[in-house]
């Protein structure tokens, strides 16, 4: 969503009054005798600096942004409660098979009043790359994340996050672009 900034469109913003006003002033500048006004010289054009091009993501820092980018999506999306949000969100990560199994589970738990709390700490320890696969070892915090019921804020059992969730996540190369292909909990301790 874009807004209108003064800065942009100033002249837009300055209605029918600032219209009248500039006219004034233009009027007023040319009633007197002509003055003898020195230009300044014409300066040749040239080319603006273009701003530097950002250099392209590495493999590894594309893998890293498909994988945060999709936890973030899959907590907005949860939290929207709404199924074209969660299709939207989720599509650039995810394939639509997957979409169609997040968005049951998501529509179950919404139907029995369950909300998210909480915050989970990310820490990708590994990034392991080869050729169209891609897995990030994490090891995440969700000791204070969770579901509860909304109307009582109680936590739904068995949802009560640990200080270390040993995940690992295979991501596939499809179309130039990472998604998420399978994330698997591994029950061994990590550390960060």
């Amino acid at each position: 969503m874009t807004s209108l900034s003064p800065q942009r469109y100033g002249p837009l913003l300055l209605g029918r009054t600032g219209a009248l006003l500039a006219c004034a002033a233009l009027a007023a500048g040319c009633t007197g005798a002509a003055a003898q006004v020195r230009l300044p010289a014409k300066v040749a054009a040239t080319a603006s600096a273009a701003a530097p091009a950002a250099r392209p993501l590495t493999p590894r820092q594309q893998v890293a942004s498909a994988f945060t980018g999709y936890t973030a999506a899959m907590a907005s999306a949860f939290n929207s409660r709404s199924p074209a949000t969660v299709r939207q969100l989720l599509r650039p990560y995810l394939a639509a098979s997957t979409v169609s199994n997040a968005l049951r589970a998501f529509s179950q738990a919404w139907s029995h009043g369950e909300i998210s709390y909480g915050h989970v700490v990310q820490h990708i320890i590994g990034i392991r790359i080869a050729g169209p696969a891609a897995w990030v070892h994490d090891c995440d915090n969700t000791s204070d994340a969770g579901l509860a019921y909304a109307s009582t804020g109680q936590i739904v059992p068995g949802t009560l996050g640990t200080a270390e969730d040993n995940l690992v996540t295979r991501l596939d190369l499809v179309r130039g672009h990472w998604v998420i292909a399978i994330q698997t909990i591994e029950d061994v301790p990590c550390a960060p």
